[in-house]
């Protein structure tokens, strides 16, 4: 008689329906059995943390005690309850979960014991503390001998945390030993009849399976495109600048409201057409062979250039551009915005230094000259009169210096600060600016040991006046921290490419931890000696900015034995004029493909 295969799948999966339910009757019970080993497992592991929180806690407050002996900060005092508050409630915790088994009630109790006296010890320790003896308090808590008495506490933590660890081990590996057996029969009657059962069911659920994922595949990964393009959407809409996508070609593909506005043109209108009608240069690398040859490729970021209305008007935009790479074709992103109001504030602080510089240097230059004339007759002055007249001659020079500065300063943001780059000599360099500066040496008392006139035939590429009035800057300094008398040491050395010239004082110095505001500009720091030294605050903010413009660094540094040394290179002069000429040969080579 032939059996139908509906027949024969039918009897497959009667026999296997049983041999599931006898194994599922054996795995219930075993199933059972595990849990309530779970159960204890969780609570060995409960058990576990909370005696390493008291043994953590009890170092954390240990150390909160010792630092409010050391310190007194009421701070420490805070976090020394908040930890031994933890150890509270931990302690009570695991009594609750020791409640069932009274063979650690000696030993809770041993902890509990410990833990109190060890409080109590130390709020005694601490209540001497806040009276402002400190050495009573230390000699208090090594009388209790307050280590000891913690690493008790944590002993004892740690002899619980063993004997449950001990039981349970013992415990789990008694049941392991009696389940083993029963699953391996488990196993291999299991995977006998799932066998039979897969590959009845295999062959039927196999396509309808496949189908259902590709479905909810398909369906997943459209909805989150959808949510992408929805959150793109309001997020390039949202945004305060606007934004524009760029074919290779240079055809616009996409614009925001923010851009539409800005240009006056719609976004229909503007799809498709060139960039560079709406943003001149936005492709534009700025590179000669590339200006030459006409190639555009997305260039940098922070770019000034003019958006051009559709009235014809120009607005100053700030243009950044990136590149996504698609595969098969790159897109240019670029991110324009609109800085016109920026703009006006630069010209109304242009305006505003070009106030400072005609209408308050020119009339302070002749109030220095008219106290000049009166000191050249000062020994027909009053002693009265002598000293007012020198004060004010003191505060003009100062007075002028400091809008010399802010001058300079300007000069340096606006980017206008012009090097008439040259050739010279570092030591004569050095030498002319201790020369400058001999007066107010003498004055403050100083002597200044130039090291770098040994130095000959060093030659640095760089503006001589503004390297001057660098190290002028950085002597002055050094001289008006100095002790008087003090003694300042000039040296100047080669450091691979670059000549490094460094000014040592002996003066107080300053905390290590303050040095990184030393060339801020108006950063008047105080000294280790407390003494406030009058100054603009802007000497080394300059001194910086000159220095990095010629593409050297500056910077300082604090020995352990007092004073500080201020130092800054420049580039050497023939590697300078090697770079140079290599540059001008290749603008020679640029120009002549373009003649050809």
């Amino acid at each position: 008689m032939k059996i139908s295969l509906t027949a024969k799948t039918t009897g497959i999966i009667a026999i296997v329906a049983a041999v599931l339910v006898y194994i599922g009757t054996l795995t219930l019970n075993l199933a059972a059995e595990r849990l309530a080993n779970s159960y204890l497992a969780s609570k060995q592991f409960q058990l576990v943390e909370l005696l390493d929180q008291v043994v953590l806690n009890m170092s954390r407050a240990d150390a909160q005690e010792r630092e409010y002996v050391l310190t007194g900060d009421p701070k420490t005092i805070e976090q020394y309850k908040a930890y031994f508050q933890r150890i509270d409630d931990c302690v009570n915790r695991l009594k609750v979960l020791l409640s069932d088994n009274s063979r650690y009630s000696m030993l809770m109790d041993e902890l509990t014991d410990s833990i109190n006296f060890r409080k109590s010890c130390a709020e005694e320790v601490i209540a001497v503390r806040s009276t402002g003896n400190m050495e009573n308090a230390l000699q208090r808590s090594e009388k209790f001998d307050e280590a000891q008495l913690t690493r008790h506490v944590e002993w004892l933590a740690k002899e619980v945390s063993g004997t449950i660890n001990r039981e349970m081990t013992a415990r789990f590996r008694e049941f392991d030993k009696d389940s083993l057996t029963t699953l391996i029969g488990i196993s291999i009657i299991l995977c006998s009849a799932l066998m039979a059962l897969v590959f009845v069911i295999l062959g039927v659920n196999r396509y309808v399976s496949e189908r259902q994922r590709a479905e909810d595949a398909l369906r997943e990964a459209q909805q989150a495109l959808s949510e992408r393009e929805a959150r793109m959407r309001a997020l390039v809409e949202t945004a305060p600048d606007g934004i524009v996508t760029v074919r290779a070609d240079g055809k616009i593909e996409s614009v925001n409201a923010v851009l539409e506005n800005l240009c006056g043109v719609s976004s229909s209108d503007l799809i498709g057409v060139d960039i560079e009608t709406i943003i001149p240069s936005f492709l534009l690398d700025g590179r000669i062979s590339d200006l030459a040859s006409g190639k555009r490729s997305p260039f940098g970021a922070g770019r000034e250039l003019y958006a051009v209305r559709q009235d014809g008007g120009q607005v100053p935009v700030e243009v950044s551009t990136s590149t996504v790479s698609l595969g098969h074709q790159d897109v240019y992103t670029g991110i324009v915005r609109d800085i016109t109001e920026r703009k006006e504030v630069e010209e109304r602080v242009k305006d505003f230094y070009s106030m400072v510089s005609h209408e308050l240097r020119t009339p302070l230059a002749s109030i220095r000259t008219a106290l000049g004339l009166l000191e050249s007759f000062s020994e027909e002055l009053s002693d009265k009169t002598r000293p007012v007249v020198k004060i004010a001659a003191t505060e003009a020079d100062r007075l002028m210096r400091l809008i010399n500065d802010i001058l300079d300063m300007r000069k340096i943001e606006s980017g206008k600060l012009e090097l008439a780059l040259d050739a010279y000599d570092a030591g004569q360099l050095v030498n002319k600016s201790i020369e400058g500066i001999e007066a107010l040496a003498q004055e403050s008392k100083v002597s200044i040991q130039n090291l770098a006139q040994e130095k000959t035939g060093l030659d640095v590429y760089c503006d001589g006046d503004r390297i001057l009035q660098v190290l002028s800057n950085i002597l002055a300094n050094a001289i008006k921290y100095s002790p008087s008398p003090g003694v300042i040491t000039v040296s100047c050395e080669k450091s691979g490419s670059s000549c490094k010239i460094a000014v040592r004082d002996s003066g107080p110095g300053v905390a290590k931890n303050q040095a990184h505001k030393l060339f801020g500009r108006f950063e008047q720091l105080r000294s280790k000696d407390g003494k406030n030294r009058a100054g603009s605050g802007l000497g080394l903010a300059i001194a910086k900015a000159i220095v990095e413009q010629h593409g050297g660094e500056i910077g300082v540094e604090l020995p352990d034995g007092g004073g500080s040394i201020f130092w800054f290179s420049l580039p050497l002069a023939e590697d300078e004029i090697e770079s140079l000429d290599d540059d001008v040969e290749i603008v020679q080579i640029s120009e002549a493909e373009q003649n050809v």
